[in-house]
């Protein structure tokens, strides 16, 4: 029917013929649907009806009296549907209507004029279904340049590979990493673009996910892309079967640099505030030396003089032994502390590491402050970096006695063994749980100025100290051995009141049974008519070595360096067993008279000797079996216990 209504389509009718024009009208009339209608007899007075106004459908006579309506359908410009109507019809017209865009071609008859009503119907739900799919291929037309826009916008290196390694498509990001062009790369393997190889290697992470249909993420170093990259593999499937992946490289080299960078300011910064704390033990150090030089000068003295102190020459001597003994440990712990010596996993007694901190620690704190000691012996044997740990106790007492300050306060320094059970749970300082097991349970307590809340929250914090750059080991260091153990501490704080730290390291399923006792050892049997040839350029060293040797039954030939030693070695090197060599000489060290005597005998035992720790001549003891390393000061047992397993089957005298 024919309707006034705004919402119902309106339908141009163009048609010179004014009966054709009536016929057309009464069929409208007839439909169902409301339209609106508007009749006009020219091509002119159509353009002026689309101007004003855009028609939901235009029906127009094919001849006109001022043209073709054909024309109606450039007009429209696929704005509207067009019909074209002809009294005339042949297969000719119908195949250029449809050619220039006409939606439909009705030949004129009483049939078709009767059934236009229909027409109309069809014709406006085909244009609905053609807007509808014109506007989906739009919207699909806008996402594919938005993804593309998007694609070549990331930064990272993104590719598309199939599963024959070829690349399919790259972003920009990629193609500029490469040097080449988008074009340039298609159609190339990812293997000779990524990696400058010619075939994939056994752990590319393409490979893997064409066998699992899983994402893999890995990070490489790419030479050929000059970068570190953090690379996340993801399949591609179709109809669930994998056609290939998405392989996108995240470059990292700034932040791998800024990360290394931001350890090894750390690490400069724990060395510095070793050293600083070596300051704050120097004057215990000193004192501690000072009483053993008087041991040993007293007893010396004693010994000189011939002085009868009712006690037999030998208590003497082993006073004197035992204090020097005393000095060569000393000297070892700090060497550790300093840094100069090997960090390696030990077994330890914790007891006795606490024991020997607090000794020499009472030395160097200040006097106003009381340290009380709570031990347990039960303690079993640790297994650990026993230098990493004696950090850790030290710290943990020196900064509980720049808590007390000036004022006289109280250091409480408790051990013992702490059974952890999965049924009563404890929890540490970061609110997790302690693993059930058992624990060597460390526990320094101080009557000091206690600790703000802002001060807790933050103590773990990198870097953060509320003392003067540089002084102490940072908490954050200390947490950072205590998880490297698979420790963990709990802490309690109250401003006016103390701080107490408990600090719990797991104590090994090995080592439960209690502490570990030394292996008894063997006898050494006799080799006689060995000789070695002892490297020492100190001469009292030289003296007393010649001599030690001696007493084990060899025969020794001496020099004062290096280069001496290589001279007598091209002489009597037929008769020589053994090479003791020192470290650090003139004219030429231990090291390269090392290399040079392996140039004329690779099978001779050679011992490195030294003050300093195993780590200078890890390289050599670890690729040579016939090298060995003594640690000066040494005695007769250890210097009998390394020549042994030098010289393989041969056997030493006792002395």
């Amino acid at each position: 029917m024919v309707s006034d209504s705004n919402t119902a389509p309106l339908i141009l009718v163009v048609e010179g013929n004014d009966q054709h024009a009536e016929l057309i009208q009464r069929s409208i009339e007839e439909a169902a649907e409301e339209y609106r209608l508007e009749i006009v007899g020219t091509i002119r007075a159509a353009k002026m009806v689309s101007e004003r106004t855009s028609p939901s459908l235009v029906m127009t006579d094919y001849r006109l009296p001022d043209g073709a309506g054909s024309e109606l359908v450039a007009v429209a410009a696929g704005a509207w549907p067009v019909i074209l109507m002809t009294s005339y019809g042949n297969e000719k017209v119908a195949v250029e209507a449809m050619k220039i865009g006409a939606q439909d071609y009705i030949v004129k008859s009483p049939e078709a004029f009767d059934d236009l009503h229909r027409i109309v119907k069809y014709a406006l739900m085909t244009w609905a279904l053609i807007v509808a799919r014109r506007q989906t291929d739009e919207a699909v037309l806008r996402a594919k340049n938005d993804w593309e826009k998007t694609f070549d916008a990331v930064p990272d290196l993104i590719s598309i590979i199939d599963l024959d390694h070829t690349i399919t498509r790259v972003n920009r990001a990629m193609a500029a990493r490469c040097g080449l062009t988008p074009q340039e790369i298609v159609g190339r393997k990812c293997y000779e673009v990524i990696d400058g190889v010619s075939g994939s290697h056994s752990c590319c992470p393409h490979s893997k996910v064409a066998q699992d249909g899983l994402e893999h993420r890995e990070t490489f170093e790419r030479e050929l892309l000059n970068g570190v990259f953090d690379v996340t593999v993801s399949p591609l499937f179709d109809d669930g079967a994998i056609t290939g992946c998405v392989h996108v490289m995240r470059d990292i080299t700034k932040r791998k640099q800024a990360e290394e960078e931001r350890q090894n300011l750390e690490r400069q910064l724990q060395h510095t505030q070793k050293l600083e704390s070596l300051g704050v033990l120097s004057g215990g150090i000193a004192h501690d030396f000072n009483n053993i030089l008087t041991i040993i000068l007293g007893h010396c003295y004693i010994l000189k003089e011939n002085i009868d102190t009712d006690v037999d020459r030998n208590v003497h001597l082993q006073l004197i032994e035992s204090s020097a003994n005393r000095a060569a440990d000393l000297c070892r712990q700090m060497l550790t502390y300093a840094g100069k010596s090997t960090l390696l996993q030990t077994e330890f007694s914790m007891w006795l590491l606490v024991d020997e901190i607090v000794k020499m620690l009472t030395s160097a704190i200040k006097k106003n402050v009381t340290i009380i000691l709570d031990m347990k012996r039960d303690i079993p044997m640790i297994a650990g970096d026993s230098s990493q740990i004696q950090q850790v106790v030290m710290n943990l007492i020196i900064n509980a006695s720049e808590a007390i300050g000036e004022m006289a306060g109280t250091i409480t320094v408790g051990l013992k063994k702490r059974l952890i059970q999965l049924e009563k749970p404890e929890i540490d300082y970061f609110g997790s749980k302690i693993l059930p097991g058992s624990y060597a349970c460390l526990e320094v307590s101080d009557t000091g100025c206690g600790m703000s809340d802002e001060t807790t929250r933050r103590l773990f914090e990198p870097f953060y100290t509320t003392k003067f750059t540089g002084r102490g080991l940072g908490m954050s260091a200390i947490l950072g051995i205590l998880k490297a153990h698979n420790g963990t501490l709990q802490l309690s704080s109250t401003q006016g009141v103390g701080t107490t730290f408990k600090v719990y390291i797991p104590i090994t399923g090995a080592y439960e049974q209690g502490e570990t006792s030394l292996p008894t050892k063997a006898a050494v049997p006799v080799l006689p008519n060995a000789t070695v040839l002892l490297v020492e350029d100190e001469d009292t060293l030289r003296n007393i070595g010649t001599t030690l040797l001696g007493t084990l039954g060899f025969s020794v030939i001496d020099a004062a360096n290096g280069c001496e030693a290589l001279g007598l070695y091209k002489t009597y090197g037929s008769e020589i067993d053994l090479v003791i060599l020192d470290l650090i000489m003139p004219v030429m060290g231990g090291i390269e008279a090392y290399h040079e005597l392996r140039k004329l005998n690779k099978a001779v035992p050679i011992i490195l000797c030294s003050g300093y720790g195993a780590e200078s001549v890890e390289v050599i003891t670890a690729m040579d079996d016939k090298a060995g390393f003594l640690h000066k000061p040494y005695n007769v047992i250890e210097l009998r216990r390394v020549l042994s397993e030098k010289l393989g089957g041969k056997q030493l005298c006792a002395g």
